[in-house]
Order: structure tokens, then sequence, then C-alpha cells
């Protein structure tokens, strides 16, 4: 009896082990679908081997569900593939499948903040790019200081964050709140403003951060070309110094919320606390995220007689020294109103 059960032992055995081999190798190869196309998938956390075997197969990612839950039970990985959000190429097998997910090679998405960007316009691009909800994004913002030269009691600073948002590129990990990527921005300026000894820079010029920052974030957004920056911080610092009001355009923009081609005289009559016409010194807070170029044209500054300066039809600015060259700039440029 014993002589007959072994040889049909072995003979089960081997049509499983046969089966098994048929199933992982020719049900799994997945080379009909889509062979070379990626597709973005994501892993929820809690999802069961098989809800991500469905998952695939709804996808047209895995042709047999089955095989790919035998591919990562075989290997001990049933359990053990990780949440995030993966890039799968069409036609990978169920090995290579499992392999990605189970090593948590998730999908970074690139997002860049360009410099100048404020905390409305980068929630909007966040949202239009369906990363994030831009309300979401502002509200993260608006009391958000992790770092004691963001803290404010100004009442009228629309956003705590403003300001400390670096301009980059930067790598998107999946399903990231708004909060969380809101923190990785601000974590990413405080890293930059130490690696570049930003701090101790201002220190030396008696400046606050914040100030430095504020004063740097109008540099930015009138400067339409970098060689200029540090003129322009030298007619700011200026007029700062003999208590002149600033006079810029971009904090009129900023209040206003919307980007406007050319700023009336009736727009720099608005009662606000952002309005540089009709107030002096700094505005209550940063109106944008300067580049590094801008902060250290603040700290740099060119020292000149300039009090005002005019942009030419092709970005560039005229620079005068009295309010008298500045108006025939005005009537030079733009002709009489």
């Amino acid at each position: 009896m014993i002589k007959r059960i072994i040889p049909l032992l072995f003979a089960c055995t081997l049509m499983l082990g046969l089966g098994a081999y048929w199933l992982l190798y020719f049900t799994g190869n997945n080379t009909e679908y889509a062979k070379g196309h990626r597709y973005l998938v994501t892993i929820k956390p809690g999802m069961t081997t098989a809800d991500i075997a469905d998952l695939l197969h709804k996808k047209h990612l895995v042709k047999t569900p089955e095989a790919f839950r035998m591919e990562a039970r075989i290997r001990g990985l049933a359990g053990k593939l990780e949440a995030g959000r993966y890039e799968i190429v069409g036609g990978m097998s169920n090995s290579e499948i499992v392999d990605i997910l189970s090593k948590g090679q998730t999908y970074n998405v690139k997002f860049t903040v360009p410099e100048g960007f404020n905390v409305v316009k980068t929630g909007r691009k966040l949202e239009a790019e369906g990363l994030g909800e831009a309300r979401k994004f502002e509200e993260a913002a608006r009391n958000y200081t992790p770092y004691p030269y963001m803290e404010t009691n100004n009442s009228d600073v629309i956003f705590k964050a403003e300001g400390f948002i670096f301009p980059t590129t930067y790598q998107l990990e999946a399903d990231m709140s708004e909060k969380e990527i809101l923190a990785l921005m601000v974590r990413t300026f405080n890293s930059e403003m130490n690696r570049e000894k930003i701090p101790a820079l201002a220190e030396e010029k008696k400046m606050k951060l914040r100030d430095l920052i504020n004063l740097a974030a109008m540099v930015e957004l009138e400067a339409v070309y970098p060689e200029e920056q540090a003129r322009i911080a030298g007619v700011f610092l200026k007029r700062l110094h003999i208590y002149m009001p600033i006079q810029s355009d971009t904090t009129i923009q900023y209040l206003l919320g919307a980007q406007k081609e050319e700023v009336t005289i009736a727009d720099t009559k608005i009662k606000s606390p952002y309005n540089t016409y009709q107030n002096p010194g700094l505005p209550p807070g940063p109106i944008g995220s300067p580049g590094m170029d801008a902060i250290k044209a603040v700290l740099n500054p060119e020292a000149t007689d300039y009090l005002y300066f005019v942009a030419e039809k092709d970005g560039h600015h005229r620079f005068t020294k009295t309010y008298q060259e500045h108006l025939k700039a005005i009537e030079e440029i733009h002709g009489k109103d």
C-alpha cells in the first residue's frame, strides 16, 4: 500500500509544482497588456495583497490576480507590499511588480515653486497639477511658524508662512497632505538659509531675517533682470533710511490679489497696511518667496544716489535721483497721460 501511495504523492506534488510554475510564469508575464505605457497606481494603507492584485487587474497591469497573489506568497512578501504611489510600466511581470511594491519604490512627483510665488499662487498651482487643494494649503500657511524668525504678532499678516516657502523643484511623495507639503517647503527654506549662512550675514547687517525676506520679496518681484536686483535693493534701503515710502507696485499687486499690467493712481490710494505708497517702512510681511539671488542682493545692495526707478518697455528699469528726473523718465517711456 505504501509503495502505491508514495508514487501517487510524488505525482501529485509534481502536478502541483508544474501547476504553480505554469501559473507563475505563463499567467504572470502580463506581456499582452499595454506594453511600455506608464501608469500611476496608488496603494492605500490597509490594502491586502488580494486588494492590490484586484486593483492591478482592473488597471490591466496584471492578467491573473491569483497568480500575482501566489507570486507574493511564495516569495514571503504577502502582507509586505507597501502603501504609496507607484509608476508601473505596462507589460511588467508579476515578479517585477512585486519587487517594486515590496521595496517601496514609490513614484515621486516633481513640483516647482517659481521665484516670487506667494502662498495663494503656490496653492493654486498645486491644485492645478492635482497635488492638493488650494484652500487647504492656504489654511495650513495661515499660522504655520515652526521657526522663531517666522513668528509675528502683526494681525495684518495674512499668511505667517508667506515668504518662507523656498522656490525650487520638489520631489513630492505620494499622498502628501497640504500641511506636509508646506512643511517640506519651509524646512527647505530653513536648510538653504543655514547652508548659505544667511542668518549670520543678516545679523552682521543688524537686520532681522524676517525683514530681510520681506525686502527681498519686493526686490524679486520688481526685478525682471537679475543684474538689477542689487540696484533696486539699494533704492529701497535708501528710502527706508530717510523714512521715505518704498512705493513698490508689487505690494499693490499683492493686496489686490491679482496681477495688473499697470498699477493706477487709484490703486495706490487703497487703504491697506500693504500699501507702500501710503505707509512708510516695510509692509506687514513678505509678499512672496524670494530666490537666493534676491536675498543676497539685499545683503549686498548697490550704493547709488538713486531714489526712483521706472520700468522700460523691455523690462529693464531707468533709475533717477530726483522726482523731476523721474517724471521726465516716465514721460519719455510712457508718454503723457
